[in-house]
């Protein structure tokens, strides 16, 4: 078999793998639309970098039929991408969006393991639906004193505050009236960032003009999180931040 030969089977093993666990991961794992507030790209990048590209690369460089060492060094390129796409794979998984909170006048994106599951009180915010996040609204404690405590704890006592406190949380249909109270219309964004105008027509083609929007929080900063207005179901994200600065 010649090198280019090996370098293009290799390369469309190595494509077939890639494009099956991207497949997983932009269907179950990170759908719409999540994928771009959890920056996951970035470990696609390394991803499609090792699996895609060095170790097809690294065959075109090695492969010759006559090495005596040819099934060394395969079997070391193979390890290579084999280990890299298991811990890339692990993290992916890991990090992916598994409860998506409002709390206050904002989303926060959580991955399961940010999560003590133990403290969660309702069995609806135990079972995630195929394909999608947890949607959970945190509440404040309605006892005067509980609410004191909460504050306290939060403001000096290094405790995190309501929205990563799963007893806290209540099933998202039960408790949309407080979504409701803080979502914009989703027009209001593009008059505060105009660079957002373009976008914004676009999701007012594709889903009707009532759209609305609440900032939502993920990896590394806020995105506006853009909702269905019957259901007020997250449909999309928009790339600019609705606390004031620009995408």
């Amino acid at each position: 078999m010649s090198k280019t030969k090996a370098f293009f089977i290799h390369f469309g093993v190595s494509l077939m793998v890639v494009s099956t666990l991207l497949a997983v991961m932009l269907l179950l794992w990170y759908p719409q639309p999540y994928f771009k507030a959890f920056e996951a790209l970035d470990i696609i990048k390394v991803l499609i970098g090792v699996d895609l590209v060095l170790g097809p690369a690294l065959t075109l460089v090695v492969y010759k039929p006559a090495k005596k060492s040819l099934w060394f060094d395969m079997s070391c390129i193979a390890a290579l991408q084999v280990a890299a796409l298991i811990y890339g794979t692990a993290v992916i998984y890991q990090q992916r969006p598994y409860f998506v909170v409002f709390a206050a006048d904002r989303f926060e994106i959580l991955a399961r393991s940010e999560v003590d599951e133990a403290e969660i009180d309702s069995p609806a915010l135990r079972d995630k639906p195929w394909g999608r996040p947890i949607l959970a609204v945190a509440k404040m404690p309605e006892d005067p004193q509980a609410r004191r405590q909460l504050i306290e704890e939060t403001l000096f006592g290094g405790k995190p505050d309501i929205e990563r406190r799963p007893a806290l949380w209540r099933p998202y249909a039960s408790e949309q009236r407080q979504v409701l109270n803080r979502a914009r219309p989703l027009q209001e964004l593009e008059t505060s960032q105009p660079a957002t105008g373009a976008t914004v027509r676009a999701m007012t083609e594709r889903y009707g003009t009532a759209l609305k929007y609440v900032p939502v929080i993920g990896k590394t900063r806020a995105y506006a999180l853009v909702l269905e207005p019957d259901t007020l179901r997250p449909v999309d994200i928009i790339d600019a931040d609705p606390f004031g600065g620009s995408g």
